[in-house]
């Protein structure tokens, strides 16, 4: 478990760092799809940690049943959605998307960043 909580403090890293450069960003240029990719990252970070800590008490229990807390990241992906509905001429759906998306493109990139 020591070996997941110190990959997902990793994750929270790159999350703050990438968060960080979108707010920049947006300040600079307010462009929907930058509004759009810092809600589906915050969202994209909620859904990580959700999923941690989800597996953190799947090691703690004896069950032959383990949840990755989906029923509650998919809330989070509406939720980030509903946000898009009530503010479409300043978010981007595609930006949303894209920030949702971030969390698998950590898992799958994580490997080559690590290298470097």
């Amino acid at each position: 478990m020591k070996q997941f909580n110190l990959i997902f403090k990793q994750y929270l890293q790159y999350y703050i760092y990438w968060l960080l450069a979108l707010v920049v960003i947006a300040i600079f240029i307010p462009k929907p799809f930058i509004i759009g990719l810092i809600i589906g990252s915050f969202g994209s970070l909620i859904n990580t940690y959700i999923f941690e800590l989800y597996l953190s008490q799947a090691q703690k229990q004896e069950t032959s049943q383990i949840s990755t807390g989906g029923i509650w990241r998919f809330l989070v992906a509406l939720a980030a959605c509903i946000i898009w509905v009530y503010f479409k001429n300043q978010v981007n759906i595609i930006g949303v998307m894209i920030g949702l998306m971030i969390s698998y493109l950590l898992i799958i990139f994580r490997p080559f960043l690590h290298k470097m």
